[in-house]
């Protein structure tokens, strides 16, 4: 397989040579360097970027050159996808996902990264605060206070007798083991039992709803990991051979057949990192933009799984529900 991926994404339209771009005025280059696949996976980030870039004035062909590193899970490869970007040289780095972000910033010093779908960029070492990054990086984060806390609510009021909730999630992800100290911390507090399932393989995850039920919970919590959106069907599917009310971090889950989700709107993310991505073409120095943490939630319900599985939505819910799929 050939370590490098070169797409185009911008009406169908073949990449000119780089020579041919170069004569029609100034173009300058972004590494995309994602721990995603490529393609029309409803998960990824590469539409709503390049979407928003060329609303900025950037378009794919004739001012801008794109040069891809897609890991396609495989965490391993984004080392050596960084250094290669590096070296090319790019004019910005746009990194998605904590070990992309990480590769990216051991790779380089000097070439200027914006990266997304980050938990908590301090605790990840990746910026030594928010306000002032105080380096070459910068980006959006996933992180917001007391998310978890509300996305128990949620749950609380899909299911008034929950008393003990399963939570699928990945062990080595380490935005997901912040997402799971704090859902804990609160479960402690409000005498919620957890029943923890820690999934690596697809195997596993295809097997998960065995060991779902063995706690006797009442509901699911499926938890943060780039690996379980490579395959989140399987967690769908999971949660529903377990018949178990599922409530999930992202709108993708949802719209895929999922119950519920409440979380950040990821498409939002994607284009306001695209505008710093922007700023930084332009000449801004990554260290004068903070670090943005998101500021809106959404809750998408799935009216047609609720109804497989039983369930009424609550009409308190109902009104604050963001998003319906019938």
């Amino acid at each position: 397989m050939r370590r490098r991926e070169f797409m185009s994404f911008v009406g169908g339209a073949s990449a000119l040579p780089f020579a041919t771009m170069a004569a029609m005025g100034k173009v300058q280059t972004l590494g995309f360097l994602s721990d995603e696949g490529a393609g029309s996976h409803p998960f990824r980030s590469h539409r709503p970027v390049l979407d928003t870039l060329r609303k900025l004035g950037y378009v794919e062909g004739q001012n801008i050159l794109v040069e891809y590193r897609n890991a396609n899970g495989d965490v391993g490869k984004l080392p050596s996808f960084a250094a290669e970007l590096a070296a090319l040289p790019v004019d910005a780095i746009f990194a998605v996902g904590t070990p992309a972000a990480r590769a990216a910033i051991a790779a380089t010093k000097t070439v200027p990264i914006v990266f997304s779908r980050i938990g908590d960029p301090v605790a990840a070492g990746l910026v030594t605060s928010l306000a002032r990054p105080d380096g070459n990086a910068t980006g959006v984060t996933v992180f917001a206070t007391d998310l978890a806390g509300r996305r128990l609510q949620v749950l609380k009021e899909l299911v008034p007798e929950l008393t003990t909730l399963a939570v699928l999630h990945e062990p080595k992800f380490l935005p997901g083991q912040l997402e799971l100290k704090a859902l804990t911390s609160i479960a402690q507090s409000i005498n919620l039992q957890l029943h923890l399932v820690g999934i690596e393989t697809i195997e596993a995850l295809e097997a998960a709803s065995g060991p779902l039920v063995k706690g006797s919970p009442q509901a699911l919590f499926v938890g943060s990991s780039g690996w379980f959106e490579d395959n989140y069907q399987l967690a769908i599917d999971a949660a529903s051979k377990a018949h178990l009310p599922a409530l999930y971090v992202r709108r993708e889950y949802p719209v895929a057949g999922g119950l519920v989700s409440y979380g950040i709107p990821y498409r939002d993310m994607y284009r306001t990192a695209a505008g710093y991505i922007d700023r930084i073409l332009k000449g801004t120095n990554p260290r004068d933009l903070p670090v943005q943490n998101p500021v809106k939630m959404e809750l998408v319900v799935n009216l047609k799984t609720a109804k497989a599985l039983g369930l009424t939505i609550p009409d308190k819910l109902l009104a604050i529900t963001d998003e319906v799929i019938e």
